[in-house]
């Protein structure tokens, strides 16, 4: 789990980057992108441990 949060997070930033720097407002792109990397990770490992059973 914590590599997938940390995966999330990382990516969350460089996309929240990017699109807070097209709309002029990078802080808040960033701070948006890493929650839903969050939440993207914590999906992508239920997922994952749903179906090793």
């Amino acid at each position: 789990m914590a590599s997938k949060l940390i995966w999330g997070i990382l990516l969350g930033v460089i996309v929240g980057a990017a699109f807070g720097y097209v709309g002029g407002n990078t802080p808040i792109g960033i701070a948006i992108c890493i929650a839903a990397g969050a939440i993207a990770a914590g999906i992508w490992h239920s997922l994952s441990t749903r179906n090793a059973e």
